[in-house]
């Protein structure tokens, strides 16, 4: 669906905002089918969702979250309600959902642009920065976002010592390096992220230990 004017929607006029989405998707028929179906079935979870929703409605860090981790939420609440559905597919919408949390706890993400311009490099230098390990990236859709967290956004560049620690990482898993650097460790009193940010070499030189046993748990 194409993001211009006429698609945009601030919870005024549903209706019309649906006729207009519509109307952009008439020449596309499997798009429009697509479209009309996922709008019903989610309407009618929603519905089906009241008294849960009765509930959730106290809930303020879930009315703090964005709109697709809402969505998320919701899809997920229909799902544990319906027996048919599998587990697995459940786990997985509840992980895609826990890693949105922790992102948005420690900053968001950024866009390849958003990076560009921080680190004052183009895109396609942040692109081929992060495949050489330098800067993790997350893969969303069809391109890719960098979490927050990795950089001094005040200063203008990465944590000093971050691409020493995501290198030592020894895993294919993006999620995973994500982990360890926002998990908090009981021995260091905070994250690893953060730890990094004192700029102690003592620190840093644990939290190499720690990224090396972080390794060897991921290959058992």
């Amino acid at each position: 669906m194409q993001r211009d004017a006429t698609t945009r929607f601030d919870g005024s006029d549903l209706p019309e905002t649906v006729a207009q989405a519509q109307a952009q998707l008439a020449a596309r028929p499997g798009a429009a089918a697509l479209f009309n179906r996922a709008t019903t079935a989610f309407m009618r979870e929603l519905i089906g969702l009241q008294e849960g929703l009765g509930d959730a409605g106290r809930d303020r860090p879930l009315l703090a979250l964005d709109d697709k981790a809402l969505i998320a939420e919701l899809i997920i609440q229909a799902l544990e309600d319906d027996p048919l559905t599998p587990k697995e597919l459940r786990l997985r919408l509840q992980g895609q959902l826990a890693l949105r949390r922790l992102l948005a706890q420690h900053g968001g993400t950024l866009s390849v642009a958003e990076v560009a311009e921080l680190l004052g490099i183009t895109p396609d230098a942040v692109r081929k920065r992060a495949r050489r390990g330098g800067l993790l990236a997350l893969p969303r859709g069809g391109h890719s976002v960098f979490p927050a967290c990795q950089f001094d956004i005040e200063a203008g560049h990465v944590v000093p010592g971050f691409d020493e620690l995501l290198a030592t990482l020894n895993t294919d898993s993006a999620v995973a390096k994500l982990r360890f650097f926002l998990t908090q460790d009981r021995d260091l009193g905070t994250t690893p992220i953060e730890a990094l940010r004192e700029a102690d070499p003592d620190v840093r030189a644990l939290l190499l230990r720690k990224a090396r046993q972080f390794d060897q748990q991921v290959a058992v």
